[in-house]
Parts: structure tokens; C-alpha cells; sequence
């Protein structure tokens, strides 16, 4: 299994009958610099309290954002801000001055000093908000760097925000929204999280229910709980700003709206609720196609995220059609062809789904081009975009190429996020997967071993990246031999996926999928059996049971009854899954190889030679098309066609195969492999009588 480029608290329930704003949320008193009065024990702007008394310290602002606008404008954030704060500091002792204690007899003194204390506050937090709005949303390299660099004054001025001036207004909201921001690019999910909560329990509190500044913390906090692995509390957060825009009118509003619908369905999307996406997807391209029209370029990315979903559920010719009309319409606004990036990657996945593996690594290699001239060699796109590339060399049997592709990866990505960052650590897993490809298992396990320890820093025990890593764990353990620790960490997985999505999902159906494998070998075959039954059942409910997924499921309930010695059922599942993947894909699919080496491998057992050769050379056929002759694939079915002319008694024949088998074995793994051991060994047998040798 290849990995993909990975608290809350009860929080304030928004009302039912939430009243339209006459204004949009963002002009408030929050705006401006105001006046408040001290009136008995709680410091009130007109009427209404907004901090309460501590001892004779006296607050008179409620919140701030224009008051030094013709002082800031022109400062940079280094002198302005420890200018700043180097008086801020100086006035440090006026925190103890509690009821009637001061330095001074004169209470005026004590006010002035106050006063003096927080305005220069407020000014270093003005200038350093506006130096971070700045770059807030920017991905370049150096503004990456100057918000880390921002990040230890945010935390700074937050803590004094909360604890020593208890500021509970939109400014604390913004400082609070901007320090998560320097979070996240630490790779620190759960205290971005924590602040971004705060902020949201804060403007509960303080803002309208339709305020937009509301809106975007629920968003944001949206976002880190998806990293979070959090999909259902995700949901929860995107459907609470839908309720907010859904109340606001103008086309701006209606744009909102859709955009949510999209984030939305690409979360039921991996919850597993395929179809509720895709009624999500409907319902946003209908609100654009009525502003926008059908030919509209603002409709290309929901109708890419239909494609995508569509590629998802089994359908990439519907998938590669829709994208295709996304082409047309950006190639018909006169799109630039640097702009198609999105496009093309989505048409190389879709590409890579069709077994057009060779279309899909040029489509990559030409976004990849594209963006290093307009990023540079060190842009975090130019990383993702290199992942994808390794993956599709990965199907390839490209090892090398793919081992490369993810250790630039990897430099990029630790370069710009710190080496402790969890896309680094899913950089390391994507390496592991090629180390364990390779037989590489020790270095497959300390890779696997170094990306969970840094991702167990970041996220929740029950996280799905943890999961698959941990999975990749039990891959190698299995491979080891180590059948009973692959098992316990197996089953592991399986509880931690049913907390992540319940029952049922896709990546519960792969686990069961690797626990079944794992019994297999163990020589359990009636219970792996079953459990190759859930998982097949499992994708039937998500995907329907036409869908790819399902296939694979009725290939490898063939393999278990053919260990079984069911060989009348093998043959019946084995040809239902080759029926449903030709009407699926066509004659001569990549996906189809497994199963007719599964085929191949049963007509031999059953002394069916010839049909065995007939399956066999189709399977190398498609393999030599697709994905050549260099692939570990292509030398595993050569293996089995030298044990079919083994058992036809042409043992020359059988041994030129088998030397071909290993030849290419023996260019992609170390020697003592046990793919390259076993075809020795059915190299010896040639030379002697006996039954034919089984594919492991």
C-alpha cells in the first residue's frame, strides 16, 4: 500500500433563527479605536461591559485596528515592533500594580502608566498583524520563512492578549487565527487546533452569528481538523458555514456557498459517502452554472472534483470525459497553458486509473516543467507534483526513478516545512513503499518506523495516515515471515479505521483485505476466506458492486479457494472478476493482469497447461504494452509460463523463460530476494522430474 502525498471541546451551538446582518460582519466597533468608561467593577463601551475591573489597572480600548494607521503604514515589522516592545518592556513592572499598589501615590500616575503600557501593546500588535496579513495567504518561500519567523511574537502577544489584558474582541480572534497559521507550517495540528478553537469560543461570544470573521475561523478550523484526520467534526464545521452563508444573499454569498459544497464533498468523499458527494458536487455545479452559465471558466473546478469523484467510484472513461470539457472550456477562455496544471495532473491520475501509465508519467513530467519556471526548484508544488511522478514510475517498475523522485521530494518538502513536518513524514512512507517493492525490508521498516514517530507528534492516535504506516508495517512484518505480529498489527489498524469512519469504508476492505492475506499464509484458509468476503461486501455498499474494487475482491476470494483446493470455485470467482474488470476497462487493461496469472497459475494446478499458456501470454502481452518488460510483473509471468511448458515436458523452453524471469528479477532485487531464490529454484527443477513449481 502506497500512502497518498499526513482536542476539540463542546463549542458554542449557533441558534436556529439567525437574523440577517444589515451590514456584512467585518465593520464593527472592532474597527476603531473606542473610548470606554470605567462604571463600577466592569469597563463598558456605551452600555454594555466588555472587561471587567482588575484592582485599579484601568483598560479603556475594546478593540483596535485603525488607531496608529499613519505611524504603521510605513514600518517594517523588525524596528517597529521591538521598538515597541522594548518600551512595552520597560512598563513590565506595571503588571503588579493590583488594588491601590504602585510605584507612585498619585492614581493619575498609575493610569498614565497604564495607558502608556497599552498603547505601545497595541501598537506592536498592530504592526505585527498587518505584517503577517501580508503574507497570510502566500505559499513563496521566503514568506513561508517570515511567517515561522512571526510565529514565537504571535504566541508572545497572544498569551498576554488572553492572560494579562483579557482582550476578548476581534483582534484577539485575528492574532489567534494568524498564530495557528505559524502552527500548521510547524506541523503543530493540535495546538493550531487548540488556538483556533479558542478563537472560535471567542467569537461565539462577541460576533453576530452571520459575522464573516466568525466564518473564517470555523473554516480554517475546518481545514486543520481535516489534517487532524477528524472527518466527521470536519463536517460539522463546514455545515455550520454553510448555515452562516446560506443566510447572507448576493452572488458573493452564493460563490461561498458552493465552495463549501465542495470542501464538504470531498470530505464524505473520504468519510465513503460516495453518493452524498456527489450529490454535494450536483448541487454546487448548479449554483454556479446559474451565475456562470455551462460554459463558464468558473465552473471548471467543480466539474474537476465531479470527474475526480467519478475516477473514485470506477468510472475514469466518465471521469477522463468530464475533464476533457473542463480542457475546452479553459482552452476556449484562452487559459494559459501554465494555468492547466490542476487539469493535467487530474487527467495523469485518471490517465494512470485507464492503465495509459506511459500518458500519464508525460502529463506529470510536463506540469512538473511548468512549474519549476514559475516556482523555482523549491516551491511546495513542485513537491506534490514529484510525488505524483513517483507513483506512476512506481507502476512502471520504475524503482530507481521513483526512489529519486520522492528523496527531492522529500528535501523540498523539509526545507520548507521543517523535518518533523507530516508531508515529510508521508514522503518517508512513499519511500518506504519503494524500499519494500525492491526488497529492501530493513530500510522499508526504519523509513516506515521514523514517518510514524513523527506523525504520532502531530496527530491523534486514531489518525488515517497512522493507520496506513502502521499497515505498511504489518506489509513488511508478513513479508518477514513474522505472520503473527503482521496479524496483531493488522488487527491494530482494523479497530483504529472503525473508530476513523466506521464500519464501512474502503480502507477497512483493505485491511481486511492484508489481514486475509496474512491468514492465508498462515495456512487459513477457510477464515481468510471469510474475511476476503467482508471486504468484498464492504466495497459493495461504498462503490456498488460493479466497481473495480469489487473485482479485486472476487480475484482474491479465487486465490483463497484455490489454496482451499475449491478449484471449480476459484475458476468461477477468477472468471467473474476477469468478466466485470474487461466490461470495466476493456481487453487489454493493466488491471487485469492479477487475475489471469491467478488463472494461469490455477489451470496449471489443475495440469491444464495449455490453457494456462493461452491466459499467460495474454497477461504478457498487456505487461509488455503497458508497462514493459523491465517490471517484476512481466517476470512473474514468465515464471508461470516456464512452469506450464514445464509441465508440457518442454523443459527447454520452460528454462529459457525462467532465465528471462530472472534476469529481469535480478536487475530490480538483491539476490537473496525470494522472488529471485524461488525462480532458482524452478530453474533446478528443470533439470529433474517432478510437479511443477507453485507462484508464491
Amino acid at each position: 500500500a502506497v500512502v497518498s502525498t499526513q482536542s476539540t471541546g463542546d463549542s458554542a451551538q449557533m441558534s436556529n433563527s439567525i437574523e440577517k446582518p444589515e451590514i456584512d460582519g467585518r465593520t464593527s466597533a472592532a474597527d476603531r479605536l473606542v473610548e470606554a468608561n470605567l462604571v463600577g467593577d466592569s469597563l463598558c463601551v456605551g452600555e454594555i461591559p466588555v472587561v471587567k475591573r482588575e484592582g485599579s489597572v484601568l483598560i479603556d480600548i475594546e478593540d483596535t485596528v485603525r488607531a496608529y494607521e499613519d505611524d504603521v503604514e510605513s514600518i517594517t515589522f523588525n524596528k517597529s515592533v521591538h521598538e515597541a516592545m522594548k518600551k512595552f518592556a520597560r512598563n513590565m513592572v506595571l503588571r503588579q500594580v493590583k488594588s491601590g499598589q504602585s510605584s507612585s501615590s498619585a492614581p493619575d500616575t498609575v493610569s498614565q502608566h497604564r495607558r502608556l503600557q497599552l498603547e505601545q501593546f497595541i501598537k506592536a500588535t498592530k504592526v505585527l498583524l498587518m505584517t503577517y496579513e501580508k503574507v497570510y495567504k502566500s505559499t513563496e518561500p521566503t514568506d513561508l520563512a517570515l511567517k515561522r519567523m512571526l510565529g514565537p511574537q504571535l504566541e508572545y502577544f497572544v498569551n498576554a492578549m488572553l492572560s494579562k489584558f483579557n482582550f476578548k474582541n476581534r483582534v484577539a480572534v485575528r492574532a489567534l487565527k494568524f498564530y495557528a497559521d505559524s502552527l500548521l507550517l510547524l506541523g503543530e495540528l493540535v495546538k493550531a487546533e487548540e488556538a483556533l478553537e479558542t478563537a472560535q469560543n471567542i467569537a461565539f461570544q462577541c460576533f453576530s452569528p452571520t459575522d464573516l470573521d466568525l466564518f473564517d475561523i470555523l473554516r480554517d478550523r475546518a481545514t486543520v481538523l481535516t489534517r487532524l484526520g477528524k472527518k466527521r467534526e470536519t463536517a460539522g464545521m463546514l455545515e455550520q458555514c454553510i448555515q452562516i452563508i446560506e443566510r447572507l444573499e448576493g452572488e458573493e454569498f452564493l460563490l461561498k456557498e458552493s465552495a463549501l459544497l465542495n470542501e464538504l464533498a470531498q470530505v464524505h468523499t473520504n468519510i465513503g459517502n460516495l453518493t452524498y458527494a456527489n450529490t454535494l458536487l450536483e448541487r454546487s455545479l448548479s449554483i454556479r452554472e446559474s451565475i456562470h452559465g455551462s460554459n463558464g471558466l468558473e465552473i471548471c473546478d467543480t466539474l474537476s472534483r465531479l470527474a475526480m469523484l467519478r475516477n473514485k467510484m470506477g468510472e475514469p472513461n466518465q471521469a477522463h470525459s468530464q475533464l476533457n470539457r473542463v480542457m475546452r472550456i479553459q482552452e476556449r477562455h484562452d487559459v494559459p497553458r501554465h494555468e492547466f496544471g490542476s487539469t493535467l495532473c487530474n487527467l495523469a491520475a485518471v490517465s494512470a486509473a485507464l492503465g495509459e501509465h506511459e500518458k500519464s508519467k508525460v502529463l506529470y513530467q510536463s506540469v512538473l516543467a511548468t512549474k519549476e519556471k514559475q516556482f523555482g526548484l523549491w516551491h511546495p508544488e513542485i513537491a506534490t507534483t514529484l510525488s505524483n511522478i513517483a507513483m506512476v514510475h512506481m507502476a512502471l517498475g520504475e524503482y530507481e526513478e521513483a526512489k529519486d523522485a520522492l528523496q527531492r521530494t522529500r528535501k523540498i518538502r523539509g526545507r520548507v516545512y521543517g523535518k518533523n513536518h507530516p508531508l515529510v513524514a508521508s514522503t518517508m512512507a512513499n519511500l518506504a513503499s519503494v524500499s519494500y517493492t525492491m526488497g529492501d525490508l530493513k530500510d522499508a521498516m526504519k523509513l516506515n518506523e521514523e514517518a510514524l514517530e513523527i506523525q504520532q507528534a502531530c496527530y491523534s492516535d486514531a489518525h488515517p495516515l497512522i493507520a496506513v504506516t502502521i499497515k505498511n508495517m504489518a506489509m513488511i512484518e508478513n513479508s518477514q515471515g513474522d505472520y503473527d505480529k503482521a496479524k496483531s498489527l493488522y488487527e491494530r489498524v482494523l479497530k483504529m479505521e472503525e473508530v476513523i469512519y466506521g464500519e464501512l469504508h474502503p480502507a477497512i476492505a483493505s485491511t481486511l483485505n492484508n489481514l486475509a492475506d496474512c491468514v492465508l499464509e498462515q495456512g487459513e484458509t477457510a477464515k481468510a476466506a471469510v474475511l476476503f468476503q467482508r471486504a468484498m461486501e464492504t466495497n459493495e455498499i461504498v462503490f456498488g458492486r460493479d466497481h473495480p474494487d469489487v473485482a479485486r475482491n472476487l480475484n482474491n476470494l479465487g486465490r483463497a479457494f484455490k489454496e482451499m483446493g475449491d478449484y471449480d470455485g476459484a475458476k468461477s470467482k477468477l472468471t467473474s472478476a476477469l468478466q466485470m474488470k474487461q466490461k470495466r476497462y476493456g481487453d487489454a487493461h493493466i488491471n487485469l493482469v492479477p487475475t489471469l496469472m491467478n488463472l494461469g497459475d490455477l489451470f496449471n494446478l489443475t495440469k491444464q497447461p495449455n490453457k494456462a499458456r493461452e491466459v499467460l501470454s495474454r497477461a504478457l502481452k498487456i505487461t509488455e504494452k503497458k508497462i514493459g518488460m523491465k517490471h517484476p510483473d512481466a517476470a512473474k509471468i514468465l515464471r508461470l509460463l516456464g512452469n506450464s511448458f514445464y509441465l508440457m515436458g518442454d523443459l527447454s523452453t520452460s528454462e529459457k523463460l525462467l532465465n528471462k524471469s530472472l534476469d529481469i528479477l535480478e536487475q530490480v532485487y538483491e539476490t537473496d530476494h525470494p522472488y529471485v531464490l524461488a525462480t532458482r529454484a524452478d530453474l533446478g527443477s528443470c533439470t529433474r522430474p517432478g510437479a511443477a513449481p507453485r507462484i508464491f
